[in-house]
């Protein structure tokens, strides 16, 4: 704009009113390309070759583990429904044990809180039940188990076992368990192939010969499953 101005007033002194148009005219078409020049130079310095872009990702690496039914609703309770003293009962409704961590390979282990609240009592170890005493046992597989299938290393403790593969000693898998049916290795649902979503856990309840209490017995005990 300085040029613009220093130019027409050395251009329109004096009288001839043409020459002070047509130096203002040159003056203009000076600006004009001073200006383009500084247009295209500003562009080249905001070029770029390469240029970059930044990345961010959330990593879903987390144990996870969720129990359901048959209806793939979350499995708060179970009721074990009538039994009389003496017998052994394995649950009829579905207990399936989710591998929900998004792709991690997950084993898991099992454990049980005597709930203290009711008069039964919690065994852990083999032998013949005690007056108002009950015991837990556990398998992993698909198809239902008879009371006979289960071991005494599948009886449940406070302290968390770990599932172990098919075996005749193995924990919570019969010596039948498919190695795709048992608590260990259990892949996330997006890395399955042909196969259900979950494993299926079977619980086994062993009631005392002779007891004090007597009627419902609302949440007696309570089943861990954990995942490692």
């Amino acid at each position: 704009m300085n040029l613009l101005r220093k130019n027409r007033s050395l251009a329109c002194i004096g009288s001839d009113s043409v020459a002070c148009v047509c130096a203002f005219v040159r003056a203009l078409a000076a600006f004009s390309a001073a200006a383009l020049l500084l247009l295209v130079s500003t562009g080249r310095a905001q070029a770029a070759n390469p240029d970059s872009v930044l990345l961010t990702v959330a990593i879903g690496n987390q144990l996870s583990v969720r129990i359901t039914d048959q209806f793939d609703a979350d499995r708060l309770n179970y009721n074990f429904g009538t039994m009389l003293l003496g017998q052994s009962s394995v649950n009829t409704g579905e207990i399936n044990i989710d591998n929900n961590s998004g792709g991690l390979v997950e084993t898991f282990q099992l454990s049980v809180a005597d709930n203290g609240s009711n008069g039964l009592l919690l065994r852990t170890t083999v032998g013949i039940l005690a007056q108002d005493e009950y015991r837990l046992s556990a398998l992993f597989q698909d198809a239902a188990p008879s009371p006979s299938a289960f071991g005494d290393e599948d009886i449940l403790t406070v302290a968390p076992q770990t599932a172990e593969s098919q075996g005749a000693a193995a924990k919570f898998a019969a010596s039948t368990t498919p190695a795709d049916e048992d608590g260990k290795d259990v892949q996330a649902p997006d890395r399955l192939a042909g196969r259900a979503a979950n494993v299926r856990l079977w619980l086994k309840l062993e009631l005392p010969a002779a007891a004090t209490v007597n009627g419902l017995q609302t949440d007696f005990a309570t089943v861990y499953v954990n995942a490692m």
